[in-house]
């Protein structure tokens, strides 16, 4: 008699709309089903709660968490009761800010989770070094890169121009996606036919009406709202060098996306993207607007150095960032958990 397949329920903030946990519950979902794992995806922040979303609950062996401070304000509003074993999965917001802002409201739900995943060896130290978790407990799983080829006749119209930047990024204050206009405005003189494109959803009205403005004051850089996974890698092929500006990352899924894709990344200097980046070995790391610079020209100057990071690049996400390995680690948990439970 064949063994029933493991039931997972996974809990994200965002599943339809494309922005990073999107981008990492669709990608788990996907990997899970490649190897007959049943996993049904809750998108809390999207879905009504209802009778069915409890009934799959009850159904579930394991319980799957994304980012632990939206689910604790949706699981509080909704006087959720956790009565199966479950993991949580936290991104750079989590360990970052909230759980440095208010540890004591997310300590009981971290505490009472058989298992805690982060992306990176950062994440890690800082949940046991600053706030007191056993280093049996806290599980590293780097990311890993899932881009579906896009099916269909819809497709999204790309500016033109010579050098073309790419910041993929949701529009929030932490993602700082101006950073880079003043470098951009300079480094026109010497190209100036460059153009400079900042694609992803709106999250914050005061962001937005910023980059609005922005948009209107340099004919050189352009916005577009999220589009759907499946056209990200006719964007990341559209662009000669992309780039992450944010003040701080979990571990950015758009650097390893454009890796896949043989494109150069600069990445600022904060630790997520530093997990992936290693300065001048599989991409640039910039620390102000000078380094920034620098580094754009460095990439448009020297082709032989552009194919050696886009080779390290590539072979980066390969080893590392895996979707079979980082699938099966999530799978080895959940076993776990659930013996442990039994």
């Amino acid at each position: 008699m064949k063994e029933r397949a493991l039931r997972v329920m996974f809990f994200t903030p965002y599943y339809h709309q494309n922005r990073g946990n999107s981008t990492t519950a669709r990608r788990i979902q996907y990997g899970l089903q490649q190897v007959d794992v049943s996993v049904y995806i809750y998108a809390y922040e999207e879905e009504p709660f209802t009778q069915e979303i409890r009934e799959k609950m009850e159904q579930a062996d394991v319980f799957h968490i994304l980012q632990f401070a939206r689910f604790l304000r949706w699981a509080q509003k909704q006087q959720i009761a956790l009565n199966k074993p479950y993991l949580i999965t936290s991104g750079g917001t989590d360990v970052n800010h909230s759980l440095k802002e208010d540890e004591k409201r997310y300590t009981p739900l971290l505490h009472n989770a058989k298992a805690i995943t982060v992306f990176t060896d950062k994440a890690k130290e800082a949940l046991i070094n600053d706030h007191g978790f056993l280093d049996k407990d806290v599980y590293i799983i780097p990311q890993s890169v899932y881009l579906p080829d896009h099916k269909g006749d819809r497709k999204v119209k790309l500016p033109k121009g010579l050098p073309k930047i790419l910041l993929p990024a949701g529009l929030r204050s932490v993602k700082d996606v101006l950073n880079a206009v003043p470098v951009l405005e300079k480094l026109k003189a010497e190209y100036p036919q460059v153009v400079f494109l900042i694609i992803g959803a709106n999250l914050d009205e005061t962001v937005f009406e910023e980059v609005r403005g922005a948009c209107k004051k340099y004919e050189w850089l352009h916005y577009l709202p999220e589009v759907d996974l499946s056209m990200m890698k006719v964007v990341y092929q559209w662009a000669d060098i992309v780039i992450n500006t944010s003040i701080s990352e979990g571990q950015p899924t758009s650097l390893l996306e454009a890796m896949s894709v043989h494109r150069p990344v600069i990445a600022r200097d904060n630790t997520g993207n530093t997990s992936i980046v290693k300065d001048k070995v599989n991409g640039l790391v910039y620390r102000d607007s000078n380094e920034l610079y620098d580094s754009i020209l460095k990439l448009l100057s020297d082709p032989i150095f552009v194919q050696k990071v886009i080779r390290n690049g590539y072979q980066t996400v390969k080893e590392n960032h895996n979707i079979k390995k980082e699938i099966q680690s999530y799978v080895t948990l959940y076993e776990k958990i659930k013996e442990r439970n039994e």
